[in-house]
């Protein structure tokens, strides 16, 4: 599969008068300890257009052993003091690992649409799958993988919450992005692309 097996999938909201730390600290030092480790292929930063505080982390990795290496606990186990000064931060932190259930095309798109939902719930994947679409997954959830307590996590103000089934699709625009969402998925959220790093940049 094109892209890897798996996603580590955040959302998370940040106070505007953090916006920039937040940033420099995703692009410049948080994503390549990640996409450093053992089977993660790239991290990429989205922010939310209509909900501005709102960031969506979105993290390839060949298979969903990459969250529970022994390699990323130990990073887990001994944030930065860059991360000691970020995670406490975090408000509404949404953060689950998941495999890709089904997936159509490959890539990062200038936008993604994602819509957070329950096992229930009928996802609209073959629609979305168009002419102004660069990729589309439909994501399961595990919530018993990568959820040990960590010292970041303990950094936390709140207990993260888990997903059970998401569907993110990346677009060329945030214009066609929010033109899809308006037809198939009106309780979906649009972000805008802000960073991605994938592992070939760090060599």
């Amino acid at each position: 599969m094109t892209g890897g097996q798996a996603v580590l999938a955040i959302w998370v909201d940040i106070d505007p008068a953090d916006h920039t730390l937040f940033e420099h600290w995703h692009s410049h030092e948080h994503v390549q300890e990640r996409v450093g480790c053992p089977g993660w292929l790239r991290g990429s930063r989205f922010k939310g257009v209509d909900t501005p505080d709102r960031y969506l982390l979105f993290y390839d990795a060949e298979t969903a052993a990459a969250f529970e290496s022994a390699e990323y606990y130990a990073r887990l186990g001994n944030p930065t003091e860059m991360s000691r000064a970020i995670f406490p931060k975090f408000r509404d932190t949404w953060r689950t690992v998941c495999t890709v259930e089904q997936r159509w095309g490959d890539g990062i798109g200038a936008a993604a649409l994602t819509l957070r939902m329950t096992v229930a719930n009928t996802a609209p994947f073959d629609t979305l799958a168009g002419l102004e679409t660069a990729r589309v997954d439909l994501l399961a959830g595990h919530a018993n993988l990568g959820q040990a307590h960590t010292a970041e996590k303990g950094l936390r103000a709140a207990p993260d919450r888990q997903i059970e089934r998401a569907l993110v699709a990346f677009f060329w625009s945030v214009e066609a992005a929010q033109a899809a969402r308006a037809r198939h998925a009106p309780e979906g959220e649009v972000f805008a692309l802000r960073h991605t790093v994938s592992k070939s940049d760090l060599v």
